[in-house]
């Protein structure tokens, strides 16, 4: 863990503003100007009074590398003639500053797509650009990480439960759920739902960790890979804050079909989609990636007054930018106060 004094001087670097889409208060977005990397400060009020906690969060490093073993391999032979963006470690550069500068919290959180595929060379760069160099690192699984099939049209000849028991192997945590205390504030939840879902049993500990965020005077914040529908009939169409190339411009709350809880849900999803929207007394914020440009919106939500009433209150959800589009690298700096 990084000096109180590092991490004055880190963040204290002189900035350079950087030109942003649609520019929003909750988003403050600049360019640190010694080491370059593009910070996104983010300030969540716990009401708590304690001492702030900072999270460093990034997404989607998509890390594409074929080495000589994978070359063995029919399917990766085809996914390498197939899948150009990236190609050859490309994104590394970028991902390994994103990290550095995360290391300069109180915690590190990666929101998925850490391998653009998954192959050995992609899992071999994890294990020694993440996972040796910050072993504390939480991680949330994106889809991306478990298909060896990318823009092949084929699908994977490999069972779902064999692929995912391959980065079961080196993953740092579950790769399902994971929950960190961090500081005396804050209670930080890694969901996968990188199929489009919530998974069977995911529910029940969400639920545990926000009686425990209630008996211990903490926030939970939720870690995932893929944003949630906003559940108001009122917003539709939210534009993009910072539009990154090839990536969306704009999220469609109203109509997107994969969009987790826009569509007919399964129980599992339903049951933590339902602890979410009454949980907003505890749940201050949800940090996801997925769609590679930055966005932010609020989940209609609330919580028992405790007399059977129901006090709103909202939840903001933050869709974090795709680092490989920062050649510096691209970093979220969530504080609590």
């Amino acid at each position: 863990m990084k000096s109180v004094k590092e991490r004055e001087w880190f963040f204290s670097q002189e900035k350079e503003p950087v030109k942003v889409a649609n520019p929003i208060p909750e988003y403050n977005i600049y360019r640190l100007k010694t080491t370059g990397q593009t910070i996104c400060d983010i300030e969540i009020a716990s009401g708590l009074g304690k001492a702030p906690v900072t999270i460093g969060a990034t997404a989607d490093l998509h890390f594409n590398f074929c080495n000589m073993k994978d070359r063995e391999d029919e399917e990766l032979q085809y996914t390498e003639q197939c899948r150009l963006w990236l190609q050859y470690q490309k994104s590394l550069v970028s991902a390994v500053k994103a990290l550095e500068a995360a290391d300069f919290c109180d915690a590190s959180i990666i929101c998925g797509d850490i391998l653009d595929y998954l192959s050995e060379g992609a899992i071999d760069l994890t294990k020694r650009h993440i996972i040796k160099k910050y072993p504390e690192i939480m991680m949330a699984l994106g889809g991306h990480d478990y298909t060896k099939q990318m823009q092949t049209k084929r699908p994977d000849k490999l069972p779902l439960e064999q692929r995912l028991d391959m980065l079961r192997s080196f993953w740092p945590h579950d790769i399902h759920y994971y929950s960190r205390r961090i500081g005396d504030s804050v209670l930080a939840v890694i969901m996968d739902n990188s199929q489009g879902k919530y998974l069977p049993g995911q529910a029940e500990k969400l639920k545990a960790d926000m009686d425990i965020a209630r008996e211990e005077g903490r926030v939970i914040l939720i870690f995932q890979h893929e944003p949630i529908s906003l559940f108001d009939p009122k917003i539709n169409t939210v534009p993009a804050v910072v539009e990154n190339g090839g990536a969306a411009k704009i999220a469609n709350f109203g109509t997107m079909q994969e969009l987790i809880g826009n569509s007919e849900s399964d129980e599992s999803t339903s049951l933590v989609l339902d602890l979410i929207k009454c949980g907003a007394d505890v749940i201050k914020g949800i940090v996801a990636g997925h769609w590679h440009s930055q966005f932010f919106g609020y989940i209609k939500a609330g919580y028992s007054g405790g007399n059977g009433d129901v006090i709103p209150c909202d939840i903001p959800q933050y869709i974090i930018s795709g680092n490989p589009y920062f050649e510096s690298g691209f970093v979220a700096r969530i504080t609590v106060k």
